[in-house]
């Protein structure tokens, strides 16, 4: 019985999780169908132009089948009903894949001429929570579930036990509040890869905050 209540209770924060990317993910395509209007479907940019196509997707079919995916699973969860573990790795792959593609887009906006000088702004700022929440479900995806214990793959040197997915997402967040300092560390082979992975896109996304901050002061001094 307990073991039931433990797996439900888990169940229930991994949907929240994927709720709240699901929410992000609307937010982020509205900003940016909203700001890339003059930006002449950015012929300039295959990556940027292909993204402006992808946004208009996912904030309308898309958005529209994640919204009643959403609400079947909460209704079963809140019903004390098991959902199965492909359905949350299916949600899980797809905000992954989202998540990469608009990396890559954040990076090409920024060699992109935009008629919107807060575009590139206003998408990273939406993109960061994606990323904080992605990687802390990447992390307890592959170190957490499925195993007799965790910290086989990933450790939280700052986690106090017992680990919870909670501390996964808490790890994500210092990684960027401490600027760039990673609070994961890999102890497998493909723990250490993820991590230097996650390092790198955190480091580039650090970045390109600065460059773009940097590029709207000096255009208001």
């Amino acid at each position: 019985m307990t073991n039931n209540f433990s797996d439900h209770r888990s169940q229930l924060r991994e949907a929240c999780a994927l709720t709240f990317l699901g929410i992000l993910q609307v937010i982020s395509s509205a900003l940016f169908l909203h700001d890339s209007v003059g930006l002449q479907y950015n012929h300039q940019s295959p990556v940027v132009y292909a993204y402006f196509i992808f946004a208009r997707y996912c904030h309308g079919p898309i958005a529209i089948f994640f919204a009643i995916l959403t609400i079947s699973v909460w209704g079963a969860l809140l019903m004390g009903r098991s959902v199965p573990r492909l359905l949350f790795d299916f949600c899980g792959g797809w905000y992954i894949f989202k998540f990469i593609f608009g990396f890559l887009v954040v990076n090409a906006l920024l060699f992109t001429p935009a008629v919107s000088p807060h575009l590139l702004l206003w998408q990273i700022v939406a993109y960061i929570p994606f990323f904080i929440v992605t990687w802390g479900w990447i992390f307890w995806r592959v170190d957490f579930v499925g195993r007799s214990s965790p910290q086989q793959v990933i450790a939280l040197p700052d986690a106090l036990e017992p680990i919870t997915s909670f501390d996964y997402y808490h790890s994500s967040l210092l990684s960027l509040v401490n600027k760039g300092t990673s609070s994961v560390k890999g102890v497998s082979r493909h723990g250490r890869l993820l991590v230097a992975c996650y390092s790198l896109m955190l480091l580039d996304l650090l970045g390109v905050f600065v460059a773009r901050a940097y590029g709207l002061i000096q255009k208001v001094i």
